[in-house]
């Protein structure tokens, strides 16, 4: 009798589970304040890994923001799911009192997002629930020369971690170009420092666009020139470079972007005259090589400002919801008919910043040695 009665409870625990795993963060916040039984549910690494798992995997969007700038420099953000049906929800996100060090987004992984200030300051954020936490300051000089940045998870250490690359200015060529490459680790709240791990490539794409497990940049052969040669990656989990291969696409003379579609790393070719279309090709992983296919070709609005959009530093997203393409660029977002490939509409913005999911991801247990009361950035 004992037993069912253990049976019963396991059971009864396991569809509160089921049940809490559907519901979204700001409910379960609030959830957590029944009981000390759902407080430790709620805020436990299981539950928070599979409640992020459930939302970033859900089609219907309606877990998915957009952060993007509006003419004043002061952040935006407006649910992502309204975008597809052309609806103006537009909710004020922070502000942030601008002083001469510039602010941005690196990137965005499980509901948390690297916010850079100046070239010293970094905070891992997650928006949803309020919690930051500021990285340790640099102790080397970031402030003569290009700066890359990348952010991403390492799951088999359960970290996330940041990525800035330095290139000092006075290198041009690819025989004495130098970089220093500056890793943080947020469960070890420190920095690592590593010297000349990029000889004679020049990551182009200012953030890095991370895809399972690793960074990508596009990349040259020379500091501060330009043309695509190859693509650079970076894996967080062994710390290791790694290269791939252009698409053949038989077409020289192209303007190439990084970005990513669905959990596929993609390339956008657009032809630099003109920039009428662009090739969207993806990347596929099979057991023995690395190959690319050709997914589709888009079309863009006379009245896009496409020079705005394609320079080798943006990055770029595409989302499908029912039948529907969303192209995230640099300055414009972009909805097509995903049969007919015809232009729906357009949403012009000065600069969309990321795509995040909400999250119960707190920055601040993750760390082992994290202060516990750190100010959100909007405070900076």
């Amino acid at each position: 009798m004992a037993t069912d009665s253990v049976l019963s409870l396991l059971l009864h625990d396991e569809l509160i589970t089921e049940i809490l795993l559907k519901l979204p963060v700001k409910s379960l916040s609030k959830f957590m304040c029944v009981s000390k039984s759902w407080l430790q549910l709620i805020s436990s690494p299981d539950f928070v890994k599979n409640h992020i798992k459930l939302t970033a995997n859900d089609k219907r969007y309606i877990h998915h923001r957009l952060i993007f700038r509006k003419t004043n420099d002061d952040f935006k953000f407006c649910p992502l799911l309204p975008l597809f049906t052309k609806q103006q929800l537009i909710e004020e996100l922070f502000h942030i009192k601008r002083s001469s060090l510039s602010t941005h987004i690196v990137g965005s992984v499980n509901g948390l997002i690297c916010v850079v200030h100046g070239k010293k300051e970094a905070y891992i954020w997650n928006p949803t629930i309020t919690k930051s936490k500021e990285l340790p300051k640099f102790t080397c000089n970031l402030c003569s020369g290009y700066i890359r940045y990348g952010f991403g998870y390492d799951e088999s250490r359960d970290d996330y971690k940041v990525v800035f690359i330095n290139y000092p200015y006075n290198h041009s060529s690819s025989s004495d170009m130098t970089t220093v490459v500056n890793i943080c680790s947020l469960r070890t709240n420190s920095w690592t420092t590593l010297h000349d791990q990029l000889q004679g490539i020049f990551l182009l794409n200012q953030y890095g666009r991370f895809v399972n497990g690793k960074l990508y940049w596009t990349s040259s052969t020379r500091n501060n020139h330009y043309k695509v040669c190859n693509i650079t990656s970076f894996d967080l989990a062994d710390g290791t470079w790694g290269s791939l291969e252009l698409p053949s696409c038989g077409k020289d003379d192209f303007d190439i972007n990084l970005g990513v579609v669905g959990s596929d790393l993609s390339l956008l070719y657009t032809c630099r005259r003109g920039a009428a279309t662009s090739d969207v090709w993806i990347m596929k992983h099979s057991r023995v090589n690395v190959s690319w296919t050709k997914l589709f070709t888009i079309k863009y609005h006379q009245n896009i400002k496409t020079h705005r959009c394609f320079a080798p530093v943006f990055t770029f997203s595409i989302h499908f919801r029912h039948g529907e393409i969303l192209l995230l660029l640099h300055s414009a977002i972009i909805i097509y008919d995903g049969s007919t490939r015809q232009l729906k509409h357009t949403s012009d913005v000065t600069q969309c910043e990321e795509i995040y999911v909400e999250s119960l991801v707190n920055p601040l247990t993750i760390s082992d040695q994290g202060r516990r009361n750190q100010e959100s950035p909007q405070s900076s």
